[in-house]
């Protein structure tokens, strides 16, 4: 979730938490979280979604958040749509900021937004969770093997037949987690929106691989953002997203001059084509007036 990439319920410390306001609300980060300084520098940064769950406000339709964090997006979202929200997180700091975070946001709101702890995938990756103070990356061992989101969500109580967004931030395995929704994919065609990260050429292979499957479900219509949050490129191809990918892993594997450390991608089928249209349009006049 990070423009750079560096390297039961409980209470935080206040010592070790502090407030920052996203809209209406404020939530708790940790201390070393870098959200507050990445928006403060980066006008742009994570300001993209709510304005397209605002395009797709729907009191029967899920959005799903997978690499939830402290719950930032969800509170940022969740104030601009009626959506039930699931939101899933798999590491155990994150996740107990983000039920906090949750709670004291959303009393009484409409709709639920529900909290659970997992590491999501198609069941290729197991390990544990490390965090560095802004986000969490897998480093894979034995000890816990992912759940498909298609089982998590029947298990949460998410219809599959009735999901608007699945939303990804998994620092190099979105991919994997969006294949594991298979049924959710096929029934719901929901807009789907990923960080396109990969630190490893076997991570970036996976996402073009990923990428080849996607038409079969639909998927034919692509935006891109890049890691600031400002959009690149409007309805693009397949073979557009390998090109930035070259690029980017020009700069990560062959020292190259850094511009960008990834992208984030919109993906959208026909059924919610006009409503992305319509976000696009939204954030870029957003961007202008802005400025």
């Amino acid at each position: 979730m990070h423009p750079i990439k560096p390297g039961a319920l409980l209470q935080p410390e206040a010592s070790s938490t502090r407030p920052y306001q996203i809209g209406k609300h404020t939530i708790l980060l940790k201390r070393e979280h870098l959200l507050r300084d990445y928006q403060s520098k980066h006008r742009l940064y994570d300001r993209f979604l709510p304005i397209l769950c605002k395009h797709l406000d729907d009191l029967d339709h899920w959005i799903i958040d997978v690499g939830a964090n402290v719950g930032d997006t969800a509170v940022a979202v969740g104030q601009v749509c009626r959506n039930p929200i699931l939101c899933v997180e798999g590491y155990d700091e994150y996740f107990n900021l983000l039920k906090c975070n949750i709670n004291s946001s959303f009393v009484g709101r409409e709709r639920p937004v529900t909290c659970i702890k997992a590491i999501v995938g198609s069941g290729r990756f197991s390990g544990l969770l490390k965090g560095d103070g802004t986000s969490a990356g897998l480093v894979q061992g034995p000890e816990q093997r992912a759940v498909s989101l298609d089982m998590l969500a029947h298990e949460a109580g998410v219809p599959a037949g009735a999901v608007a967004l699945i939303k990804v931030d998994t620092d190099g395995y979105d991919g994997d987690v969006i294949l594991s929704a298979t049924e959710i994919l096929a029934k719901s065609k929901p807009v789907i929106f990923w960080e396109n990260y990969f630190s490893t050429m076997e991570q970036m292979q996976d996402l073009e691989a990923f990428y080849q499957r996607l038409p079969d479900s639909n998927y034919r219509h692509f935006w891109v953002f890049d890691n600031f949050g400002n959009l690149m490129l409007q309805e693009c191809s397949l073979s557009s997203l390998i090109d930035l990918n070259h690029y980017v892993a020009s700069q990560e594997f062959h020292n190259c001059t850094r511009t960008i450390y990834y992208t984030d991608i919109l993906a959208a089928g026909v059924e919610r084509l006009e409503s992305v249209r319509q976000a696009i349009s939204a954030f870029r006049s957003t961007a202008i007036t802005q400025g």
